[in-house]
């Protein structure tokens, strides 16, 4: 979708047709979020876009960022809010708690800083092969622990680790950051 985290636009380019819905969790400032709309706008897809996000600060972000997105674009609705494994019903919500009846053609994208694992033990319901996932990782150990609870329900995903740009060299990122995305397959 563009220079910054360029390694992820070849399967983001495959991911976005087959899709209908984006669950942004952790969005930040919206880069993502405002970057699927764009790109279901050009692909002529009329989805849904959910950003959540527990920071007051990004969130207002997010709410200014939304009268400023193109005609015609899917809007971005925003849910303040952690995303974890269990609603507390004050600031911590879960996907499978989420008003979506229809939990399929869903592109989920997690950055959660460590709490990954807390995020997909509350998303069960969206495990499922016609949803795809693009999960940021921290830590190396997740690298093993994601993708074996991804295979008890019979889905694959895919290591991609960051890849300098030519002639720009590699971004000013954490090397202990990779991404795992659904097997398109």
């Amino acid at each position: 979708m563009g220079l910054y985290e360029h390694e992820l636009n070849g399967w983001l380019d495959q991911a976005l047709p087959k899709v209908t819905r984006i669950l942004d969790v952790g969005a930040n400032d919206g880069y993502f979020a405002f970057g699927c709309a764009a790109a279901f706008q050009r692909l002529n897809i009329a989805g849904d876009i959910i950003a959540y996000e527990p920071q007051s600060v990004h969130c207002d972000t997010l709410q200014k960022t939304i009268p400023l997105q193109a005609p015609g674009q899917p809007q971005v609705k925003v849910v303040q809010a952690f995303v974890g494994a269990k609603d507390n019903g004050i600031d911590t919500v879960t996907l499978d708690a989420s008003d979506a009846s229809d939990r399929t053609r869903t592109l989920i994208k997690i950055d959660v800083e460590g709490a990954e694992e807390d995020v997909l033990a509350g998303a069960q319901s969206w495990l499922a092969p016609s949803n795809l996932f693009l999960i940021e990782v921290h830590a190396e150990h997740f690298l093993d622990t994601i993708p074996k609870m991804f295979a008890k329900h019979g889905l694959k995903l895919n290591r991609v680790d960051q890849q300098p740009l030519p002639l720009l060299g590699r971004e000013v990122r954490d090397e202990s950051n990779w991404w795992l995305v659904s097997d398109l397959s």
